[in-house]
């Protein structure tokens, strides 16, 4: 049975575009604190941080305090360290949101100053999912988790990469990939419980 896509489409997309649009993360972005450190004392500090944030998320119970540890991480990944390279990122949040194909210009060339920032491969897979380019989108998500194997971002990536290819089984355990890194992704709501249906599988 062909699985349901246009309306588990519109969910992915919808969510892809709440994601972008957050103004918890704009705000986050515009207000990060000028450099004081190293670049690699601060890159260092950030990995503390994002550590013991993954770590308080595994034990979070409650929907609000996930939210805002979620939030948190989003913003330690959205910092390269560099803020001429930042305010770019801001830009292209802002376009992608929009006009995507717009961004991949600017995300093509953060991508070459910054090839080890995982946020930079994860939004310039965002917009080429946004576009249809859908292998390529896979490819650079393939390097965000090379860099940053508990992105759950990149891994719902591949969860909605796999809808629009119709493979539903693939996309379900892309989804639970995600969940199991954080359990707080509001796909759960929505989207995995479409696959499980669709699958006859139960919820896990």
């Amino acid at each position: 049975m062909a699985i349901a896509t246009l309306p588990l489409r519109a969910i992915g997309l919808g969510l892809v575009l709440v994601l972008l649009g957050c103004p918890v993360v704009l705000q986050a972005m515009a207000q990060s604190p000028p450099q004081t450190a190293t670049p690699d004392d601060e890159a260092s500090a950030r990995a503390r941080q994002i550590d013991e944030l993954f770590a308080r998320l595994k034990t979070a119970k409650l929907e609000q305090d996930g939210d805002e540890i979620v939030s948190q991480i989003w913003k330690l990944w959205l910092q390269s360290g560099d803020p001429g390279v930042d305010a770019k990122m801001q830009h292209v949040v802002l376009v992608m949101g929009q006009v995507p194909a717009l961004a991949l210009p600017i995300l093509d060339d953060i991508v070459r100053q910054k090839p080890s920032w995982a946020e930079a491969w994860n939004k310039r897979a965002t917009v080429l999912y946004l576009i249809g380019e859908y292998d390529r989108s896979l490819a650079d998500i393939d390097r965000v988790l090379a860099l940053e194997p508990r992105h759950f971002g990149a891994l719902a990536g591949i969860g909605l990469i796999r809808i629009e290819k119709g493979e539903t089984r693939e996309a379900l355990a892309a989804f639970r990939r995600a969940l199991a890194v954080n359990p707080f992704l509001k796909e759960r709501f929505g989207i995995v419980p479409a696959l499980e249906k669709e699958l006859g599988e139960k919820p896990i």
